[in-house]
């Protein structure tokens, strides 16, 4: 009885615990073959950390791992940065690292990769033998073996004494291991650089022979992107990133953070891609989520411009990011520069907050690994996040990179190319004061580190050519920006600000703040007229400025009619607000005005399609007609 009682009590454990109501011969599900096999089991891997390291993506990993109860989890390596410069720092990175995998609830295994023990020797980082030493102090091992449930795993170091490379006694000691467990149901196989796909010899094809006639499946990581292969009639994979840099183009691109769950079964491993953004909790988002996340969209920005040493041989030069906030709540930009391997950037990490509508830039310089020519398509990319601070906002953040061609350019000082103004205007340059250092000439002359150096606004009332180039902190110059004045006086017209727009998406949806913002051109212009005053299409918007003159006193009613938008504001005040995107229509507003001359704006931005912009009163006395273009004028003296 006790024997059969334990059978049965066995038997129990091996079988789901199933109950119904359902007493017909039909049944509302398939079938009742419960995949419960004890024999089956679980594990996740999770890949490249590193090279170009997103902040939080990997704890976020850690998290969600908890959440999915692998048996445990494996690594295919490039877990620290490996970037520096002694030891102590070194083992800092692994402490760090530490913490974020202690939360785990199951088994971490650890393999190496190229960021972990750099065989390469890089001048000013930490050394091969210090890397290695401080991983066997804490792990013992760089290549191992393990037995989990008649499966054999099998962990390479393929940093083994020089990049990308198994030594010999490895190949050795795995000979010895594959011979001991000769039966077991499959072999996994670990390591970090895919070197089945690499030309040199590496000492990987001496483990492919010994692994010939067995089943078995390769994973491995340090590419960025996944792929897969079939090759000696197993599956071999590269796989992606789990906070490692990346482009995140996609799917289709391979780019992508992710983990890779794997279910060993009798008829071997079956495998799914788990991407990290499709993982989410019950309360992924509050009710207010899109308000916010348009704010954070719309209103983050990021310029760049670069400065090149030379041209047709390249060995350094600076890179300026500009960022810009133009929303009313601070918001946090943190970034590096993704991995490259043939420019390398002195200082790329970029952690700042920018209140509202602040904005701060940054110049970081480059270093190339080889000469190139200006024309070659070099390109370098910063790859970041941007977020709300405060309390009064969502923590919202987003995610991205910003290529940067690295070939020569003018860097825009000035934003402006021409300004016709009436008395007397300022100039100052648009660039940031920590940018560099701005020297200047106001005759017409190429300036030099010896010109005029800027340090205050410039009070500009006469004619004149004004030349301005920019010295980077590490001695590399632009080329020379070049902005014209032209004293107009006063006249009949209007003084019309064309501002031309970069890529900023709030730009093409509402009327911006032109006050923080620097006109392409300013002019003299006789009439109102959007198709006359624009240089292109899309994406430009137009301030009419000077003056209007009345026939009567009394309630005016203005009526603007526009596609996109217009604001318009007499004396002062705004008599018709339509800021937002819109086909062509009219609004009108009124207002209560004295005979003879006020101050008169119009402002209009153009998004896509149709352009149109317009104005026309009826008067006091209930006559409704177009504003006559002989009543607009400029200048403290015009009539």
């Amino acid at each position: 009885m006790a024997s059969s009682s334990g059978h049965d009590a066995e038997d129990a454990k091996a079988r789901a615990r199933f109950e119904s109501g359902v007493t017909s011969a039909a049944t509302p599900w398939t079938h009742l073959a419960f995949q419960n096999d004890p024999e089956q089991f679980q594990f996740a891997i999770v890949t490249d950390r590193t090279g170009s390291p997103r902040k939080g993506v990997f704890e976020d990993a850690v998290k969600k791992l908890n959440w999915m109860r692998p048996e445990f989890v494996m690594s295919v390596g490039d877990l620290i940065k490996g970037t520096s410069p002694n030891g102590d720092t070194n083992a800092a990175e692994w402490d760090e690292f530490m913490s974020w995998v202690e939360p785990l609830d199951m088994p971490f295994f650890f393999l190496a990769g190229n960021h972990d023990i750099q065989a390469k020797w890089v001048d000013g980082r930490v050394h091969y033998e210090e890397m290695r030493r401080e991983w066997e102090e804490r792990f013992g091992t760089t290549y191992y073996y393990f037995v989990y449930k008649d499966t054999l795993f099998i962990a390479l170091f393929s940093n083994d004494g020089k990049e990308q490379s198994i030594s010999d006694e490895q190949v050795s000691y795995f000979e010895e291991v594959l011979q001991e467990h000769s039966d077991v149901r499959w072999t996994m196989v670990f390591l970090h650089h895919p070197l089945w796909d690499y030309p040199h010899d590496s000492n990987f094809g001496a483990v492919e022979e010994l692994l010939e006639g067995r089943q078995y499946t390769v994973f491995a990581g340090h590419q960025h992107f996944y792929r897969h292969f079939e090759r000696k009639n197993s599956n071999y994979y590269v796989l992606a990133t789990t906070g490692g840099g990346s482009p995140l183009r996609g799917t289709e691109f391979g780019e992508f953070d992710h983990i890779t769950w794997v279910t060993m079964t009798d008829e071997g491993p079956v495998l799914t891609n788990i991407r990290l953004d499709g993982m989410l909790p019950h309360d992924v988002t509050g009710s207010d989520v899109g308000l916010y996340s348009s704010l954070l969209t719309l209103n983050a920005d990021i310029e760049t411009n670069v400065l090149l040493e030379g041209r047709d041989s390249v060995e350094r030069g600076s890179v300026f990011l500009t960022f810009r906030n133009r929303s009313p709540y601070s918001i946090e930009y943190k970034g590096d520069f993704f991995h490259n391997h043939y420019v390398h950037a002195d200082s790329g990490k970029i952690e700042l907050t920018l209140s509202p509508r602040e904005s701060r830039t940054i110049e970081l310089g480059f270093q190339s690994m080889a000469p190139f020519r200006a024309e070659d398509g070099v390109a370098l990319k910063f790859n970041g996040s941007i977020g709300f601070v405060g309390e009064e906002v969502p923590n919202l953040s987003m995610s991205g990179s910003v290529p940067i061609r690295l070939r020569a350019g003018v860097v825009e000082i000035s934003e402006s190319e021409s300004v016709a103004f009436s008395g007397s205007t300022e100039w100052a340059p648009d660039l940031e004061p920590e940018t560099g250092e701005i020297r200047y000439t106001l005759d017409g002359s190429e300036p030099t580190r010896e010109s005029l150096k800027f340090e205050w606004p410039l009070a500009i009332d006469r004619d004149l050519e004004l030349k301005a180039k920019l010295y980077s902190k590490n001695g590399i110059a632009s080329e020379v920006d070049t902005i014209v004045f032209d004293e107009v006086g006063s006249g009949a017209g209007l003084l019309c600000e064309y501002y031309e727009y970069g890529d900023n998406r709030a730009l093409g949806y509402v009327l911006p703040d032109f006050s923080q913002m620097t006109p392409t051109t300013v002019r003299v212009v006789s009439e109102i007229d959007a198709e006359t005053a624009a240089r292109r299409d899309e994406r430009f918007g137009l301030v009419y400025r000077g003056f209007i003159d009345l026939p009567e006193s009394g309630r005016y009613e203005f009526h603007v009619e526009s596609d996109d938008a217009a604001r318009l504001i007499i004396d002062g005040k705004w008599v018709v607000d339509d800021p937002l995107k819109h086909p062509l229509h009219e609004l009108s507003g009124s207002v209560d005005l004295e005979k003879g001359r006020v101050p008169f704006e119009l402002q209009y931005f153009q998004s896509r399609q149709r352009m149109q912009v317009g104005v026309d009163y009826t008067l006091p006395s209930g006559k409704r007609m177009d504003v006559p273009s002989s009543s607009f004028s400029y200048g403290p003296g015009a009539n």
